[in-house]
């Protein structure tokens, strides 16, 4: 008797009628590579992941800023570690006419630690727009208050993350 699709003792008619027992040779395994994207700031770090396979970013997490690049990059690096990441997109803080500004500045400082400390390599995405449409997202799901506040930068890193995904394609 053929096994229930999704376990046992469901009555449902679905079943597995039949399985495959040809040998193929396995195709080679390519390694996807990890990627964080991160949205900078003094305050508060947005933290999202994703890989170049999917091409999907999602917020991962927020961590502390502590006003100190060194620190914020060293804090950064260890999440590249602990995430398997060898690159890193990071947003640009640009201005609406795309000059920079002091946020960017900072930035700018941040990522070169970041390199100086770790082996991943930087990637520079245009954040422009990311805090809004994060803060639409949350719009869209209700969130307010500290909830909000807690999930916004890591949703600022996801907009950035996959607005470098889509600019591959």
């Amino acid at each position: 008797m053929p096994l229930p699709l999704w376990g046992w003792g469901t009555t449902n008619p679905i079943s597995v009628r039949s399985v495959s027992t040809t040998t193929q040779s396995p195709s080679p395994i390519i390694p996807t590579v990890q990627i964080l994207g991160i949205d900078y700031g003094r305050k508060r770090i947005g933290i999202a992941h994703g890989d170049d396979d999917t091409r999907i970013a999602f917020a991962l997490t927020t961590i502390a800023g502590r006003n100190d690049v060194t620190r914020d990059a060293r804090a950064v690096a260890d999440l590249c570690g602990e995430h398997g990441a060898a690159t890193v997109v990071i947003g640009l803080p640009l201005n609406m006419d795309g000059t920079e500004g002091e946020q960017a500045t900072l930035t700018r400082d941040f990522a070169a630690e970041l390199e100086r400390l770790s082996t991943c390599r930087v990637i520079w995405q245009d954040e422009r727009l990311s805090t809004q449409a994060a803060h639409s997202d949350l719009d869209d799901i209700g969130l307010s208050g500290k909830k909000r506040k807690a999930q916004l930068d890591a949703l600022a890193a996801r907009q950035i993350l996959q607005a470098y995904f889509d600019s591959l394609e």
